[in-house]
């Protein structure tokens, strides 16, 4: 068994019946219904009810981690992590920190480095993701984190446990995050803003709608789910030499489904710098 999982089976919930789960060593974890649910020899947990099929494949999450370990959100963690400190108290004896869609299980693996290099407080990272291909490359690329396929609107974590839940570029489920999140914990949220990509947008989509983009719903529903007590708009800019555009076209739903036509347009802008904007949204129940 994954030592964190091992470690840490107290945070988890039958996804089933909402009972109480524990060990059975190195094989798998059973609630008090005895629902049973398989360990993974990578090291992660499949807590899902059914099966799932995504759009993102083992191809894409190789595209994320290889462009991610060029830089490419590392100003974001820098920010993300002193949020995170902001809201640490000293007396905590650990912080469980929520990935919710967690993918290849880059971001938290950055975040809880940079977190830890300068707190005292455990950090106990959590990621989950429906998408097992994505787990399975966390699980192994850093076994010091809890990971787990799991459904978000079915969350298979019990009540009130999580310091601070962190939602990346990523569908969310207000109603279980308010159920996961400690009645002090921060829930993070980061979208696009309006320039995000907005060379490649520009690039693919020329002179539509398309090369616009706006998340003023996005804030609003924020917002009518959680107290906003802080936001951060996050900009700079990320040199694309040709390897790392092949990377962001495989990762990037914009230029899922382009045309051959639209992809040529495309290739002009290796060496570009492109426009990374994002927007940190910090709230509270």
């Amino acid at each position: 068994m994954s030592t964190a999982i091992s470690q840490h089976v107290g945070i988890f919930r039958c996804p089933i019946c909402q009972a109480a789960m524990r060990n059975v060593p190195a094989t798998s974890l059973v609630c008090n219904n005895h629902h049973c649910f398989d360990l993974s020899k990578h090291g992660y947990v499949h807590l899902a009810t059914r099966a799932y099929k995504t759009k993102y494949d083992k191809q894409l999450f190789a595209a994320r981690r290889a462009i991610m370990e060029q830089g490419f959100f590392d100003p974001l963690y820098d920010v993300l992590s002193e949020v995170i400190l902001h809201r640490t108290d000293a007396e905590e004896s650990q912080m469980y920190v929520l990935d919710a869609g967690c993918g290849e299980g880059y971001h938290l693996t950055q975040v809880r480095q940079r977190v830890m290099q300068t707190s005292k407080v455990p950090f106990v990272g959590v990621g989950v993701d429906l998408a097992k291909e994505g787990v399975m490359l966390a699980a192994k690329s850093d076994p010091e984190v809890v990971w787990c396929v799991g459904d978000l609107t079915n969350a298979p974590f019990v009540d009130r446990q999580f310091s601070c839940i962190l939602n990346l570029l990523s569908p969310s489920n207000s109603d279980e995050f308010h159920r996961l999140l400690a009645d002090d914990g921060r829930m993070i949220k980061v979208i696009p803003e309006a320039n995000y990509l907005r060379e490649l947008r520009e690039a693919l989509y020329q002179e539509t709608p398309k090369t616009q983009y706006k998340n003023t719903r996005t804030i609003e529903h924020f917002k009518t789910s959680f107290l906003l007590i802080g936001k951060e708009r996050v900009q700079y800019q990320f040199r694309l030499e040709e390897e790392r555009l092949v990377s962001l076209l495989q990762m990037t739903p914009l230029a899922w489904g382009a045309t051959p036509e639209q992809l040529e347009r495309v290739s002009d802008l290796a060496g570009v710098d492109m426009t990374i904007d994002l927007l940190v949204l910090i709230g509270r129940k």
